[in-house]
């Protein structure tokens, strides 16, 4: 880096000098060259007076660069034109600034030729927009990016898009087949202006806006801007920057993007609706309204054209990668907002898809941060949740409103995910029973590691809503067999007894909760529950518990220490990936895996069973038994003989295997205290939410 000291105030009036010296210059060359004209005659001087008012011309921006960046360091607030707001206090003497951040004459002459040519072929002009490709690889550059968007300026910028909605408003109107094409285009032109504004946005580069042309941008997003030709109609500039975002979906912003400008139109949002307690999204369909100059289709897996959603466009850019979901959602009062009274703007366009995606990216990690945003989420999901639980003089649950809770079913897949990979520290939450944790409080660490301060009744309201998804529902169900089977199998490898009791006892307490909460969703909607929830008695049906966690078998000739990798690597990619294997694992084993397993009655039933199967798969994976009379038995093999993987016996293997482990394994005794267990969290699960019951940790 180079550094420079500068007054800013004396590099204001420098450069305010050259600009007006070189525009007088011009002036003169101009009025020379008409004179000599009108007399026919020519002269070198008037030509050579012009490149000196042109080379002054150019010189003014960067005076006028080095006085932001002085400003900018001193944190001086300044006006559109660059000087001083009033009030504002300015230090005397120099500024030392970065020239790394200056930008190139000739860089900023190339960007002032392509500034026009977005506006022209926002207006239509096909040979404006075949001279934008030529600078298409040039705007990820942050200097040409930079000066490109210096010289648009914030407001012209967010007029782009309004041009663009006018052309489609037109065609719509005309002949709807031609709407199409146009379209392309404006995405064609705003994925660039993206990929300049992701550029120009992004602090860690030497070249970047700065503050004034920020805190403009923020001014003119809150500023609502007339779309061109439609009669005084128009729309908030962060609209306008809502479908540049929408354009490039993938297009990777700064953190710092999403802090200042991604959290600025949320508040903006947020402040729309309480001014006027609804904003209108407009659709194709709306003919008086300025449609979006790109399609939208919010919806996954349809093509339905949706609203034209500005908090939306964002979510999806912001889901993108982990750190720009968190330093978007890293806001108690803003995530709240928009996990709550922003519900029937969501109910508009995709019933928060892509606030879920955005949620998901920024809470499903180890990390911290993950699990403390997890944590604020939940909280603020079960307070929605909460007033629309209730128990009727039967006990029996009745949700109200469900429409309500609805308006935001887009985010229930996503919470499924979240809260299958913080699968440890909610098993954990229902044994230690925490109240609601304070901000400050939300996480804490064990054994070097962060964990999520979750407490029972949230959980169990946020189960309650995310359940009624099937796709929510299984990614907490695949969890949760993940858990327990990667736990039973690490304590059994250990010969640990006291830790398989207690996993059995909390995992089989954890799975209680879950498939009640399934139950109790689909009842409190008015569906069908069977006493055993389908999907997961296939599984254990299928013998999902019989499948041995990878790599179980070498334990026992590299050392007990290798238990614990074992379990880390099975869960390595996430609980729900690891439940998912386990069910594939089962699936394909076809019939092989069905011995003997009767249609379980309930819920408790099936958890037994597959806590049985687990207990089998493990003990013969490492050797938990003892070997007598283990010749001659059907249902083992090699020399000296070992038991068979359970999943891999006959049904006759199968029924000797279980008659000899009566006398031969410690299985039947660990088995008894899994059962009931299933029982006691599906009434925990009842009491907290508000029914009758015993509450989580009360019967511990």
């Amino acid at each position: 880096m180079t550094f420079s000291s500068i007054d800013a105030g004396e590099m204001h009036q420098l450069g305010y000098g050259v600009q007006n010296a070189g525009k007088g210059l011009t002036e003169c060359a101009a009025q020379l060259r008409a004179i000599l004209n009108e007399v026919g005659l020519t002269h070198p001087g008037a030509a050579a007076i012009g490149r000196i008012g042109q080379w002054l011309t150019d010189q003014a921006p960067d005076l006028y660069r080095r006085r932001d960046l002085a400003y900018e360091a001193e944190k001086v607030d300044v006006d559109v034109f660059g000087n001083p707001m009033p009030g504002a206090l300015v230090p005397p003497g120099l500024t030392r600034i970065d020239e790394s951040r200056m930008i190139p004459a000739k860089v900023r002459a190339e960007a002032a030729q392509a500034a026009p040519l977005f506006a022209a072929a926002a207006r239509g002009d096909a040979g404006a927009l075949h001279k934008l490709a030529a600078y298409k690889e040039r705007l990820s550059d942050p200097a040409f990016a930079t000066a490109l968007l210096e010289q648009i300026g914030p407001q012209a910028l967010l007029t782009i898009p309004a041009a663009m909605g006018t052309r489609v408003r037109k065609a719509l109107d005309a002949d709807r087949d031609t709407a199409e094409p146009i379209r392309r285009q404006n995405r064609d032109v705003l994925s660039m202006l993206s990929t300049a504004l992701a550029a120009a946005t992004d602090a860690t580069k030497d070249t970047h806006l700065g503050r004034r042309f920020m805190k403009e941008l923020k001014r003119q997003g809150r500023t609502e801007i007339p779309a061109p030709d439609m009669g005084g109609l128009t729309n908030a500039g962060y609209w306008s920057l809502g479908q540049i975002l929408a354009a490039a979906p993938k297009q990777a912003y700064s953190e710092w993007f999403m802090k200042t400008i991604g959290q600025d139109m949320i508040r903006w949002d947020r402040d729309y609706l309480k001014e006027h307690r609804e904003r209108f999204l407009p659709k194709d369909t709306d003919v008086y309204n300025l449609p979006a100059p790109i399609d939208t289709r919010p919806f996954q897996g349809s093509d339905a054209i949706g609203a034209a959603d500005p908090i939306a466009a964002l979510m999806t850019i912001a889901g993108t990668s982990r750190e720009r979901a968190q330093a978007l959602l890293d806001s108690r009062d803003l995530l709240k907002y928009l996990l709550s009274d922003r519900r029937p703007q969501w109910e508009m366009g995709d019933r928060g898809e892509s606030l879920g995606a955005a949620m998901e990216a920024a809470m499903k990690g180890a990390d911290a941060d993950s699990k403390r945003l997890a944590v604020t989420a939940g909280q603020i999901l079960a307070d929605v949740v909460k007033p629309h639980v209730s128990f009727n003089d039967a006990g029996e649950l009745e949700i109200k409103d469900p429409s309500e809770l609805d308006r935001l079913s887009g985010i229930r897949d996503n919470m499924g995910r979240i809260l299958a990979e913080h699968t440890d520290d909610i098993v954990s939450s229902y044994y230690k029973n925490y109240a609601r944790a304070k901000d400050g409080e939300l996480t804490g660490i064990v054994n070097g590691r962060p964990i999520a301060e979750f407490s029972p009744p949230d959980i169990d309201l946020v189960l309650l809503d995310v359940a009624a998804d099937e796709k929510g529902y299984q990614a907490l169900l695949f969890g949760q067999i993940a858990h327990m089977r990667g736990r039973i199998d690490q304590a059994i490898a250990a010969h640990d007894n006291t830790f398989l009791q207690n996993v059995i006892t909390n995992d089989s307490k954890a799975l209680g909760h879950l498939l009640e909460a399934r139950k109790l969703a689909l009842v409190g909607r008015g569906k069908e529950a069977d006493a055993a929830d389908s999907a997961f008695k296939k599984m254990v049906e299928n013998g999902i518990g019989l499948v041995p966690v990878p790599f179980a078998g070498q334990v026992g000739k590299v050392g007990l220490k290798v238990a614990d990798t074992i379990y880390e690597n099975f869960v390595k990619d996430g609980y729900a990936k690891a439940g998912n294997w386990l069910v594939e694992k089962a699936g394909h084993a076809g019939g092989k895996t069905a011995k003997g397993f009767g249609t379980a009655a309930s819920d408790q039933k099936a958890a037994e069973q597959m806590v049985k199967q687990m207990l089998e798969s493990s003990s013969v994976a490492h050797d938990y038994y003892d070997r007598d009379g283990l010749k001659e038995q059907p249902f083992v093999e090699g020399d000296p003989p070992r038991v068979k993987a359970p999943h891999r016996m006959t049904r006759y293997e199968y029924d000797n295997f279980v008659s000899w482990l009566d006398r031969h394994s410690r299985v039947p005794d660990d088995f008894g205290s899994a059962q009931t267990k299933a029982n006691v969290g599906a009434n925990e699960f009842t009491a907290d939410i508000g029914g009758p019951g015993t509450k989580a940790g009360e019967d511990d």
